[in-house]
């Protein structure tokens, strides 16, 4: 079933709205009440037994707020292509669309996906896009811009996130990947300086969020050396 506005398909633990006000701007998304309810649904775990799937969009990642936050505060030109991967319930990317920048929404669950369109529509942007996309499985698009909220803490993930960007960041383009401070960021920086990648990091505080420490998210920006 396809989320629209009037209706949502059923998912375990249901739906909830919550407000976001990041860099004095607010943002109204719809996304999952209760995203660990996913973990004892049989089927999710059968996807899991077939590709090792695990429904990741369903959680608003807490460094998304300080990518959005970066993203209101850049200087982008209005109307560059962004593509988000990982996008889950999409607040890097309604920040992008706040700031005139032409957002895709990307996720490997079409449900993300749908998702990210129905809050871009509800926060007053019809011109999102929405792509469900495999890492392992580039398309043929290029993006002067891409956005990732906490997508290389598992090492297997790091190829592919690096063979998506040689295949779908633009000459010249830029890609953001914003990371906690988990264990496996330095192998995938290390991986993508053996490839040619120039890569830097940016220091930002924490947003708040319930529960999280005060602390430092490091933004980190990758340019295809070429």
């Amino acid at each position: 079933m396809t989320v629209s506005e009037t209706t949502l398909p059923d998912i375990p633990g249901g739906w909830t709205e919550r407000q976001f006000d990041i860099a004095g701007r607010a943002f109204t998304l719809i996304l999952p009440a209760n995203p660990d309810a996913f973990l004892d649904d049989p089927v999710v775990h059968a996807r899991h037994d077939q590709d090792g799937y695990m429904p990741y969009w369903s959680y608003l990642w807490p460094t998304s707020l300080e990518t959005a936050a970066a993203v209101l505060r850049s200087t982008w030109t209005p109307g560059t292509q962004a593509l988000e991967i990982g996008a889950g319930t999409g607040l890097t990317g309604l920040a992008g669309l706040a700031m005139g920048l032409e957002v895709t929404f990307s996720d490997y669950d079409a449900l993300s996906v749908d998702l990210c369109l129905l809050n871009a529509r509800r926060n007053g942007f019809e011109n999102g896009q929405g792509l469900v996309l495999d890492w392992r499985k580039p398309v043929d698009r290029k993006f002067a811009i891409i956005f990732g909220c906490d997508v290389i803490y598992e090492q297997p993930n790091h190829g592919p996130i690096l063979g998506l960007l040689h295949n779908m960041l633009a000459p010249q383009g830029e890609c953001w990947l914003s990371d906690p401070g988990r264990h496996q960021s330095d192998a995938f920086i290390d991986l993508a300086r053996s490839e040619g990648i120039v890569v830097t990091g940016h220091p930002v505080q924490r947003e708040p969020f319930r529960g999280r420490p005060d602390g430092v998210t490091t933004i980190w920006k990758l340019r295809r050396n070429d």
